[in-house]
């Protein structure tokens, strides 16, 4: 187990806000230079679980992971199948005055990577997908700052 945490980031935008754009449309295709091929293979409720491939260390590699929403408080994700198969991890979004807070919580696994290579390699997918979701965003209000 390798936990982590990473906590402090501000969303230039109000939890509504937030939640109705990881909701939205533009959330999925924010996310091209990192992923392709998104398919949602199961819908049950709020568990989505989805097919994809992302970028990893510079190449293509296939995922499958499991993620439930609890609006408005948080994300819990499971990657099933892939090179971080066995990893969990939480998004907890808190209001913060007009801004939102987002403090993601982990244990990064992998049949793959040495543990410190995992987590290396999670981190740099969780910090891009911050950055395509900031630049997605931009397009409707003001990008979100880091603490």
């Amino acid at each position: 187990m390798t936990f982590f945490q990473d906590t402090g980031t501000l969303l230039d935008a109000s939890i509504d806000e937030v939640w109705t754009y990881l909701a939205s449309e533009q959330h999925g295709p924010a996310h091209a230079k990192s992923g392709r091929n998104f398919r949602v293979t199961e819908e049950v409720g709020s568990t989505a679980t989805i097919f994809a491939e992302r970028r990893v260390d510079g190449a293509w590699r296939p995922f499958l992971s499991r993620s439930t929403a609890f609006p408005p408080f948080c994300i819990c994700n499971e990657e099933v199948e892939g090179d971080f198969a066995g990893t969990k991890f939480v998004l907890v979004y808190t209001p913060d005055g007009s801004q939102t807070r987002v403090d993601v919580y982990g244990d990064v696994r992998s049949p793959t990577y040495a543990p410190d290579d995992a987590l290396r390699l999670f981190r740099q997918l969780l910090d891009g997908s911050y950055e395509e979701d900031v630049a997605a965003m931009a397009n409707t209000r003001a990008p979100r700052k880091r603490r």
